[in-house]
């Protein structure tokens, strides 16, 4: 086992990059879910983004437009940004009405349910 840089406990070897890559797909899921115009997409497409950092949440667009959309889409949304920085999302969970993580859970459908556990299996830190 090693500890990688950013982890929080250790990993069996070569687990690092399958992690990285499942957090990666469902980010991408969640992205294609919550909507493109709410991230800062660097790369060329949401396919062809290699790292999270290209599909990055638009903080300002997030910011003026979380309330437009219905409780449970901004549930979702600030769920994504939890992972991005947890202090701004949570934030925004409270904004949305949804203060804690059972709230969340029995908001989210399971498709939505499905991205976020997958996440928060394979979070590593941003």
């Amino acid at each position: 086992m090693h500890a990688t840089a950013g982890a929080r406990h250790a990993e069996p070897e070569g687990q690092w990059g399958s992690r990285q890559a499942r957090f990666l797909a469902a980010w991408k899921r969640g992205v294609r879910l919550a909507g493109e115009r709410c991230f800062d997409i660097t790369a060329a497409s949401v396919d062809r983004a290699t790292d999270k950092d290209q599909l990055r949440p638009s903080w300002d667009y997030i910011e003026a437009h979380l309330l437009d959309r219905s409780r449970g889409e901004a549930a979702f949304l600030a769920a994504l940004c939890s992972f991005f920085n947890s202090h701004w999302g949570q934030a925004l969970l409270e904004r949305a009405g949804y203060p804690n993580l059972c709230d969340l859970a029995a908001t989210l459908d399971a498709e939505r349910s499905a991205v976020v556990t997958e996440l928060f299996l394979n979070y590593q830190g941003w």
